[in-house]
């Protein structure tokens, strides 16, 4: 069986940003398919549930509204083609992040840079509308070098539903606004939330199937938070680990965080060490132990996508211009290198098609 999988990049002034390829779920080859050549840095991707609209965040022309020179894109799909559709500006900088809402009627984006975060209405056809809401967020934290300011790196809903969660690196903090944004604007629900511990660095969550419990990746100190999801944004901590090796004194951020499709481990990339942590879940305390710590042949894994069988890690060597094919155990938690390699400009994020 073969999927269609998208892949965005960090290109710059190299051609075609956006790329489609072809993926062997049986053996884990990558053949190109199709490419955007007027797509520049396309640094995240979503797809609308029926799977018809790629949405990605990316540079957009210079003089865009308001000097807004990040915005959205969204993409006509057809099979293994890409159509450009139209384009939102949103943000002074190209967004970080976006997803869509659970019920497919909302699209949130952040933007690092000016802590910009907000919400787009999707019309019945899939074009936006708005945004209709925006927030920027304020304050810093303890680490100088990255925490001078806020910075969302992040903007999604829990399994739950009824709230944006917004992870701000800057300021240690997953805020959470109610998602209805009722006259135009991001409320934000009291008590709901989290609070990293200082320097963390709040980067991306991920959120169990089940519900009951949610991930979060902090980039600056490289751990991963167990939450236990009480609903409308309130989360409680289970457990906090590292993703790098006892004693590892080098220089490494944390990147990406991950579910395997059978809901059973937590993936999180680290760059600098350049590995992927895999973390077994236990399904009734909420608490996750690394069982595999797997040293990757490229560098600078900034994201990674479980085939959708769950048999193959798709992983970004942003730094070594490369996307490799991983096999993952999923007795063991372990991944092998495969022979499968795709050379592209500074690979970033990746999406398979419905």
């Amino acid at each position: 069986m073969k999927k269609v999988l998208f892949v965005g990049s960090s290109n710059n002034d190299a051609p075609a940003g956006l790329r489609v390829f072809e993926f062997d779920c049986a053996g884990g080859a990558l053949a190109e398919a199709g490419r955007v050549e007027d797509a520049v840095n396309p640094i995240y991707l979503a797809l609308s549930a029926d799977g018809t609209r790629l949405y990605a965040a990316q540079k957009l022309e210079a003089g865009a509204a308001g000097g807004r020179q990040g915005g959205i894109v969204v993409y006509a799909v057809d099979g293994k083609s890409l159509s450009k559709l139209g384009e939102w500006p949103c943000a002074p900088t190209v967004p970080c992040h976006v997803s869509i809402s659970r019920d497919g009627r909302r699209l949130y984006y952040a933007e690092y840079s000016n802590a910009h975060a907000g919400v787009f209405n999707i019309a019945a056809d899939g074009m936006l509308e708005g945004p209709v809401a925006e927030v920027q967020h304020k304050g810093g934290g303890p680490n100088k070098a990255r925490q001078d300011a806020a910075h969302c790196h992040y903007a999604a809903e829990p399994a739950g539903g009824g709230v944006v969660c917004v992870c701000d690196l800057g300021i240690d903090r997953v805020v959470c606004y109610k998602a209805d944004c009722e006259a135009g604007a991001m409320r934000e629900v009291a008590g709901a939330g989290f609070r990293s511990a200082p320097g963390a660095g709040p980067r991306h969550m991920a959120f169990h199937p089940g519900g009951k419990f949610a991930f979060l990746l902090n980039e600056l100190d490289s751990t991963v938070v167990s939450l236990r999801d009480s609903g409308g944004g309130v989360f409680s901590e289970v457990c906090t680990v590292t993703a790098l090796p006892s004693g590892f004194d080098g220089e490494s951020k944390a990147a990406a965080i991950k579910i395997s499709p059978d809901g059973k481990w937590v993936l999180a990339s680290n760059r600098g060490h350049d590995s992927i942590a895999a973390f077994a879940f236990d399904a009734v305390s909420g608490a996750i132990e690394m069982r595999a710590l797997n040293k990757l042949g490229g560098e600078f894994p900034r994201d990674f996508e479980f085939s959708p069988d769950g048999a193959f890690v798709v992983v970004g060597h942003k730094l070594s211009d490369e996307i490799a094919v991983y096999a993952f155990d999923a007795a063991t938690g372990g991944m092998a290198q495969t022979k499968h390699a795709f050379a592209m400009r500074r690979p970033l994020c990746f999406v398979f098609a419905r």
